[in-house]
């Protein structure tokens, strides 16, 4: 049986025993191809190509932090190893940090005032291929000045205004704000440094709001000192100004009230209360957003009205008018 030919379809005698060994290596094959599934594949030329250099690099001195940023295209990142953040202060350029490959800022505190520092950003591949230099920033950290004092606020019509004490000659000002307590941004209010110890920002009825002030001697990098203590404000609190020039019109069925509205903007309407002859209290009889209502009760006795101002949420002194009754003429 061992040495019975066998035939194939062209007709070439194939030998049992060399069929046995074809059928084995087949199975081989397939099992080697089955084992390289899930492997990687081969290295494309792109994976050897250096990363693009980030940009934009820029810093802020603040206190005792050197903060730094940069830009880099974020559908790039997954290509990213991550970057090396470069430093130097005078010699060569050293590697002052690695950093992951979405991160886009670092805080240096290891520095010294007065010294020269250049900064640079490369980024790495997974293959560990360094690509071109970022920009090149150059900046001499300061003695940061100390923060302005007596930081107060004073609510206008439509305005806040913040007002602070002077921290020194020469000395420049930035106003920061933020929805949240003790989170700020590093973009000041104003758009250039301030000179002034003032600075008037849009009035917000609607939600807390908190505010500091930095001083800084006004460089590129700016060299800003520590913040100033933090100022709420909060609607809820806002009181406003009593209504002036309260006067009463009696007929005999009726009372008109007129007043002047108070300065604020930001007064929501008003509320109305009656004290008829004989009365204890005074008791609520209407809200109004105008500055005029009609009592329609006829002003048979002598009554005493009050009109009081709404904030946001609170309502301000009262503006009163005494012995209101209609009399007869004759």
């Amino acid at each position: 049986m061992s040495g019975r030919k066998l035939w194939n379809k062209e007709g070439v005698k194939i030998n049992r025993r060399n069929l046995f060994l074809l059928l084995f290596c087949l199975l081989l094959a397939i099992c080697a191809l089955l084992s390289a599934c899930g492997k990687k594949g081969q290295p494309t030329l792109a994976s050897y190509e250096k990363p693009a250099p980030p940009s934009g690099l820029s810093a802020i001195h603040r206190g005792s932090e050197i903060l730094l940023s940069w830009e880099f295209p974020k559908d790039k990142e997954p290509a990213l190893k991550g970057f090396y953040l470069m430093r130097s202060s005078g010699g060569d350029f050293e590697k002052l940090s690695f950093l992951e490959n979405d991160k886009r800022s670092y805080t240096d505190t290891t520095f010294k005032t007065g010294t020269i520092y250049k900064y640079k950003i490369v980024a790495v591949n997974l293959r560990g291929i360094i690509g071109k230099d970022s920009n090149i920033i150059t900046l001499t950290p300061g003695i940061p000045p100390p923060p302005p004092g007596k930081v107060s606020f004073k609510v206008g019509r439509d305005s806040l205004l913040l007002s602070w004490e002077s921290a020194g000659t020469g000395i420049l000002y930035n106003v920061y704000k933020s929805y949240e307590k003790g989170v700020y941004s590093l973009i000041p209010l104003n758009k250039q440094p301030l000179a002034e110890t003032s600075f008037a920002d849009q009035l917000d009825t609607k939600k807390v709001v908190y505010y500091t002030i930095r001083s800084l001697m006004g460089y590129a990098w700016r060299d800003e000192g520590n913040a100033s203590e933090e100022i709420k404000i909060d609607p809820s609190e806002f009181i406003p100004s009593s209504p002036e020039n309260l006067k009463a019109v009696a007929t005999q069925e009726s009372v008109y009230l007129t007043w002047k509205e108070p300065p604020e903007d930001w007064v929501t309407g008003y509320k109305v209360y009656r004290k008829i002859e004989g009365e204890k209290d005074f008791k609520f009889i209407a809200e109004t957003p105008i500055p005029s209502f009609i009592d329609k009760e006829a002003p048979l006795t002598k009554r005493n009205y009050r009109v009081t101002a709404l904030g946001p949420s609170r309502e301000g002194a009262p503006a009163e008018i005494d012995g209101v009754i209609f009399i007869e003429q004759r």
